[in-house]
């Protein structure tokens, strides 16, 4: 059998898996931890690393845990600041990127300390 990478996948292959593993995750309400393909802060002068994070919400308790978790499986995702720049980062399962304060503002948003409690590599 040949493997099949992602990049020989169709755009609507990739958004019927992608739709599938939401689905999954919503319905066991499961904590979401992420390995992104851009190893660094989204904020161009930021070295901070941050390809893999376990956000570790159940840190935080069910006030917390589930109306992020619930964001994150709706793709909407949620802005947390960089513990080295402090620039706001909007993080969802596909992607992470640099926001304005006035855009994370409209987002759910991650604890303060966030980065204190996750395991962030």
């Amino acid at each position: 059998m040949a493997d099949v990478s992602l990049n020989d996948m169709s755009a609507e292959a990739l958004n019927q898996m992608h739709a599938l593993y939401c689905k999954g995750g919503r319905k066991r309400n499961m904590a979401p931890h992420v390995i992104y393909s851009e190893s660094n802060c989204p904020h161009v002068s930021c070295d901070q690393r941050m390809q893999a994070i376990d956000f570790r919400l159940e840190d935080y308790g069910q006030g917390v845990h589930d109306p992020l978790v619930k964001a994150w499986w709706d793709d909407t995702g949620f802005a947390g600041q960089c513990p080295k720049c402090s620039g706001w980062i909007h993080f969802t399962i596909q992607d992470k990127r640099a926001v304005s304060s006035a855009e994370a503002q409209q987002l759910p948003q991650l604890p303060a300390d966030w980065f204190t409690k996750a395991t962030v590599l």
